[in-house]
């Protein structure tokens, strides 16, 4: 158990170091918010469920597996919420086109 513990921690901290590379190499709001808030979310819950997976069968399992659930239906909607909000506020979605002459 302990190994499929590391397995999945490791597995979250992989998922939460490409968000923050999205974070740092992407050129607009929406690309970046899109990157960090998938990959966050996966590397978060694959965290999450290594701890649960260390711990065992005990009541802070349960809480862990709870706030699991929460935060797979939460950060989505949180993303999606600041995403409209950009969208609504006019900010420009970038295009590769933008400085070609055709």
């Amino acid at each position: 158990m302990m190994i499929l513990a590391a397995v999945l921690m490791v597995a979250g901290v992989f998922f939460l170091v490409v968000s923050a590379i999205g974070l740092l190499r992407l050129p607009d709001v929406y690309t970046r918010m899109h990157a960090s808030s998938m990959s966050e979310s996966m590397g978060a819950i694959l965290i999450l469920l290594g701890i649960g997976v260390y711990e065992g069968i005990t009541p802070a399992t349960i809480k862990i597996f709870a706030i699991v659930l929460f935060y797979a239906v939460a950060s989505p909607t949180g993303a999606h919420a600041l995403f409209r909000s950009a969208l609504r506020s006019g900010i420009p979605m970038w295009s590769s086109d933008k400085g070609s002459s055709s």
